[in-house]
């Protein structure tokens, strides 16, 4: 049955049966995608935000990415998707006891002096406790639910099968290389399944922030981490998104977001290496006013050639240089565009929207996002890297915004971005981009 492998027969099965309930059952259908309305979009998206939740973990985070992704969906499917909570009933003590003994192959009471029943937080792929080590250090655990790893792998299995199926038989699918996403979107999954990859994105992040009196990263305990169980420093701060209103528009808040800001700016524009999902609930308010980082499950990574890249790509939208934005491209992989002329001329309008402008204030992740769905438009696809760099900036620019509105990230990212430049393309490269015409 379209090419799904035979052992996967049940969980396509329950697929196609939570796509039928919710009235999804004609995107299936070769076609049917393209005969939806602008009109019907909205609609389209809350059934489809309810059937991805009811399908679990790989559903829930492929529909959190594909929130991100203003290149490849229509705004009113991606409004919808932005609402996709991933929160489930926590396991039982007794299983997650099971899990950290057979995984770290220990007693509960032989490490933990006590060990919290009750969960912090629950989601699709783990949740987290509290513990004490008899040493009386507190600490964090993140436990993940058994047998998620194998439920993950077949459906991205069926995931890679429908998106060949997408390709060949839609409209839409013979625009995009539906298959390539998929596999960037599985490799971002998988990575997020092995702790011991997030405590090392963790201990990245917690040597880049050394230096930052204003933010606090947790350390991790590795003798007690692998890749079901990740177990770290306990942080005891507030998440942002439980501070009141009151207390967010303060003048205190204010600080918060000024020392939130330069910090991500620091790890994206000098670091190249920076924690890739800064929503409220990520980050947490300490007693004396520093923040702290949790989450490391996905950091974006810039090599020395994507600053470059990224450097040339900002300096040619602003600049109005399109045969710079055409090289950079280029230098990128990327091939040669349908139609030259119209693309310079989504250029202009964008240059235009945020830049000659004055009626709308400037935000940098909306900007990117922008300049994405203009690349995908005209058949090119960009490097996931910089998909993570816009939406990273989309989602702190929402965070700065509910903290302190009058705060702009651009006037704080001046800075940053005169040394980024300037050390990501070199002392010649740099008066060649300024001096250009």
């Amino acid at each position: 049955m379209f090419g799904i492998p035979e052992r996967h027969f049940a969980r396509y099965y329950e697929i196609l049966s939570v796509l039928l309930r919710h009235g999804l059952g004609y995107l299936i259908i070769p076609g049917n995608i393209n005969k939806i309305e602008q009109k019907d979009l909205a609609l389209l998206g809350v059934h489809l935000r309810a059937a991805l939740g009811e399908l679990g973990a790989t559903f829930i985070k492929v529909g959190q990415m594909a929130s991100t992704r203003s290149d490849l969906l229509p705004l009113p499917i991606i409004k919808e998707l932005e609402k996709l909570q991933d929160r489930v009933n926590p396991l039982p003590i007794s299983i997650v006891r099971r899990v950290v003994e057979e995984s770290l192959k220990v007693n509960l009471e032989s490490v933990f002096k006590h060990f919290n029943p009750i969960p912090v937080a629950s989601a699709s792929i783990a949740q987290v406790h509290e513990a004490v080590l008899h040493n009386g250090e507190k600490v964090a655990v993140k436990v993940q639910r058994p047998f998620l790893h194998e439920r993950v792998m077949t459906d991205l299995e069926i995931f890679q099968v429908l998106a060949e199926r997408i390709e060949l038989n839609t409209k839409w699918g013979k625009g995009y290389p539906v298959r390539l996403i998929v596999e960037e979107f599985s490799e971002t999954i998988i990575k997020e399944l092995n702790f011991l990859q997030e405590g090392k994105n963790a201990e990245k992040i917690f040597k880049l922030s050394k230096k930052n009196s204003n933010i606090v990263v947790p350390k991790i305990y590795w003798e007690l981490t692998n890749s079901m169980v990740l177990t770290m420093q306990y942080i005891p701060g507030i998440p942002l998104n439980q501070i009141s209103c009151s207390e967010k528009h303060s003048k205190n808040a204010c600080k918060i977001a000024n020392h939130l800001s330069k910090a991500f700016l620091q790890q994206i524009l000098r670091e190249g290496c920076f924690h890739a999902d800064p929503h409220p609930g990520n980050i947490l308010i300490l007693p004396d006013g520093k923040i702290s980082l949790i989450d490391f499950g996905i950091i974006g990574n810039l090599s020395i050639p994507m600053k470059a890249q990224l450097s040339q790509l900002a300096s040619g939208i602003i600049r109005g240089d399109d045969a710079l934005l055409l090289q950079t491209l280029s230098e990128m992989g990327i091939s040669s565009f349908v139609d030259r002329d119209s693309f310079q001329a989504d250029i202009h309008n964008l240059r235009h929207k945020y830049i000659s402008s004055k009626q709308k204030k400037f935000t940098i992740g909306e900007s990117i996002q922008d300049f994405l769905a203009i690349i995908s438009k005209h058949g090119i696809h960009i490097p996931p890297e910089f998909v993570l760099v816009g939406k990273t900036f989309l989602t702190l620019e929402g965070t700065l915004r509910d903290l302190c509105p009058s705060l702009s990230l651009v006037e704080q990212a001046k800075p940053f971005s005169r040394r980024f430049i300037w050390r990501s393309v070199g002392i010649s490269k740099f008066w060649k981009i300024i001096l250009r015409r």
